[in-house]
């Protein structure tokens, strides 16, 4: 429907985590500068929504970053998909980015316990959206 979205991934340092044999050279790198450039690159495309699936964590008690402090952030991502700490959320939590703009933060648990579906409507002019969430506990 003339409506470009854009994906981008973001990964936890893996040393320390993971065995150096598994992850070999794949090297870490700071997870909110390379948000900054991928959103970026992907508004610069023409994206009209940004998403970003993230395995950082949803929050922690630290200067580590997370989905909190990425979506805080950045500007132009709109969603992020969360994972690595496991976290149930109801309902998406919402952060303002640096452009005072609403970031989503969802998180499903692990396991498949929970079904999360957010349901996004984009008007013709792309200006506005309207946005449904919803998280489903599986039984």
């Amino acid at each position: 429907g003339g409506v470009k979205i854009g994906v981008y991934g973001i990964c936890i340092e893996l040393d320390g985590l993971v065995p150096k044999s598994l992850y070999k050279e794949t090297e870490y790198q700071d997870p909110v500068s390379s948000a900054r450039k991928a959103e970026a690159e992907l508004k610069e495309l023409g994206c009209d929504y940004i998403i970003c699936l993230s395995h950082l964590g949803y929050k922690y008690g630290s200067k580590k970053v997370s989905d909190h402090t990425l979506a805080a952030s950045t500007r132009y991502t709109n969603l992020i998909l969360g994972g690595h700490t496991h976290t149930f959320l109801k309902e998406p939590t919402r952060i303002s980015n640096l452009q005072n703009e609403e970031v989503l933060i969802n998180q499903a648990g692990f396991a498949g316990i929970i079904l999360g579906r957010l349901d996004i409507f984009f008007e013709k002019n792309k200006k506005g959206k309207c946005i449904t969430c919803k998280n489903m506990t599986i039984q």
